[in-house]
């Protein structure tokens, strides 16, 4: 750690070391975060549960671990902050709604116990909105508390950008990592359809729900999500997927230099006018390496395939608690649920039947470019907290199971950050990673020029 630097602003790797090195007492280190995440959160809201004896036991039970002369874990005493939707043993899972408050699972999520055997250390569970779904909670964004942190995921995202953990797990179903990431100025990583399993998460919609990872730099996304990595036995998804080595890639140098489209999209119209302007710059600086294309015509239509998909399954995942509990459901959700309930399942079918097309639907791009970049939202978080934002940049890539990483890396005013979306071929995402963490590097670098 520098003298420019504070514990908040370390990454998961400055973390590990920094505890390792013997710098900083495990025990010391949490209390400190404590005392940090109790004055941010008057202000932020980011945690919906945050027990501090059960963080401190963790943190006691590493400090023995050391004493006995044990090597130190890979994660060793990294803060983790996981969504309200993960089971977790030591912390309530209620999914947003009071339906569930105080429900204690009897195992982790399958990600979370890779986690803590990395020795990872669960800080907390975070606000999610209703079931993962629009209904928002009370997080707000840490760069302007008067606006949006985005959701679903919306306490991972904040507490990650206001410097209580250098990590933490969301969720995406259609935009619910790489927005949140993208209007709280941090990184975000949503990887390929099977790569990390879903065993212990709650099903909003079982062929688009993804877990995903909050950072503060690409490597720390590639290093949580390879620990998580691979097939558990249990998710459907990730039979046959062994773990990916994604870190040690993300850190070397491509063997060529990387090239990059940039595509509109056929929402650019919907783009704030700044961020159009902050786009458009940034394709300029970053000429030579990027450049300009159009995206097929099939983008247009997933927006109706993917809701179609999404509010079939939300209808079934909900139908226990909306026949028992559906005066403790929002009237949205209620309304989403009996919509989603009386689509015909040849509609269904049909639309769960383009999934896979889509998929292949760039990759004649993919053979050209290392990764297709976009907007990761139509501008910077929306002022109020009655509105998430619009996850309409990242459903394509969520409907076609694409691996998709969020860049913090424009600035708008007011102080509001902006995130550059990068994109790659299905199962591509160590590469993925690895063009990212240089798109980085080469912009930070042109940028000081």
């Amino acid at each position: 750690m520098t003298t420019e630097q504070t514990v908040q602003s370390l990454t998961a790797q400055e973390t590990r070391e920094y505890l390792v090195s013997g710098r900083a007492d495990v025990v010391e280190f949490v209390d400190q975060q404590l005392a940090y995440a109790k004055a941010v959160e008057e202000t932020i809201h980011a945690f919906a549960n945050l027990d501090e004896r059960v963080v401190r036991l963790q943190a006691e039970h590493l400090k023995a671990s050391r004493a006995r002369g044990e090597p130190p874990a890979p994660l060793f005493g990294v803060p983790v902050a996981i969504k309200d939707i993960f089971d977790t043993i030591d912390f309530p899972t209620a999914f947003g709604s009071p339906i569930h408050a105080g429900r204690y699972a009897v195992t982790d999520a399958t990600v979370v116990r890779r986690l803590r055997d990395a020795g990872a250390l669960i800080f907390g569970k975070t606000v999610t909105t209703e079931f993962a779904t629009t209904v928002p909670g009370p997080t707000r964004n840490p760069h302007n508390p008067e606006h949006t942190p985005g959701g679903s995921s919306s306490g991972s995202a904040a507490a990650v950008a206001a410097g209580v953990v250098p990590l933490a797990l969301g969720t995406q179903t259609q935009g619910s990592v790489l927005r949140p990431a993208s209007f709280c100025g941090i990184y975000g990583f949503k990887p390929s359809m099977g790569l990390l399993p879903r065993t212990g998460v709650f099903e909003q919609s079982p062929s688009l729900d993804q877990v995903g990872v909050f950072a503060r730099c690409v490597e720390d996304l590639a290093w949580a999500a390879e620990v998580m990595s691979g097939d558990d036995g249990v998710d459907p998804a990730t039979r046959g997927v062994p773990p990916k080595q994604l870190l040690s890639v993300c850190r070397s140098e491509p063997p060529v230099t990387p090239r990059f489209c940039f595509v509109k999209t056929p929402w650019w119209s919907q783009v704030d006018e700044e961020a159009r302007a902050a786009f458009e710059a940034f394709v300029e600086l970053m000429d030579g390496v990027v450049t300009m294309a159009e995206l097929p015509p099939i983008v247009e239509q997933t927006l109706q395939w993917i809701s179609t998909v999404n509010e079939a399954e939300l209808a079934f995942a909900l139908q226990r608690e909306y026949h028992h509990h559906a005066e403790a459901l929002s009237p949205t959700l209620r309304q989403r649920v009996e919509k989603g309930s009386v689509i015909p399942v040849g509609d269904y079918l049909a639309a769960k039947d383009r999934m896979p097309h889509v998929a292949c639907a760039f990759d004649e791009y993919f053979e050209h470019y290392d990764a297709i970049l976009c907007p990761a939202a139509l501008g910077g978080a929306p002022k109020g907290l009655a509105s998430t934002g619009n996850p309409i940049m990242q459903t394509v890539w969520s409907f076609g199971g694409l691996p998709a990483v969020s860049l913090p890396l424009l600035n708008l005013s007011g102080g509001l950050p902006l995130g550059v979306q990068a994109v790659a071929a299905r199962h591509d995402d160590a590469r993925l990673l690895r063009s990212a963490r240089w798109l980085v590097h080469e912009f930070v670098k042109r940028s000081q020029a």
